[in-house]
């Protein structure tokens, strides 16, 4: 499906925030919020935000809660990105790409509430 780059897990200890944009309404918002809070707590990780987008289908590009994020990972205020599962953040392998990318050039970290990184950097 999508190419993943899970070799190391993601270095803990610094801020990280929580993206959702889950398929399921606000309803699960909590249930999600929950379990990303217990996945940082676990790693290590400072978690400073909880940010959510209420719309899956817009581009993730134009999703304001996904722009908060560009922008705490470009100021340096968060080292990583923790997120209910994948699809609140990629629906395509070029998506995917770009998601990786992004991290990257900001050595940022991605991991879901099963604890899988999805990339470390």
């Amino acid at each position: 499906m999508f190419g993943t780059a899970p070799d190391p897990a993601p270095s803990a200890g610094g801020p990280a925030v929580v993206y959702l944009c889950p398929d399921d309404g606000a309803a699960s918002t909590d249930l999600y919020t929950a379990w990303c809070e217990r996945r940082a707590a676990a790693d290590g990780w400072i978690l400073t935000e909880v940010i959510t987008d209420p719309d899956e289908f817009t581009p993730l590009g134009q999703r304001t809660g996904w722009q908060r994020i560009t922008r705490l990972l470009a100021d340096g205020a968060a080292a990583a990105v923790i997120t209910g599962n994948r699809r609140m953040i990629a629906d395509t392998p070029a998506a995917w790409t770009s998601v990786v990318d992004l991290l990257a050039e900001h050595g940022a970290a991605l991991t879901t509430v099963t604890g899988t990184p999805l990339h470390a950097p």
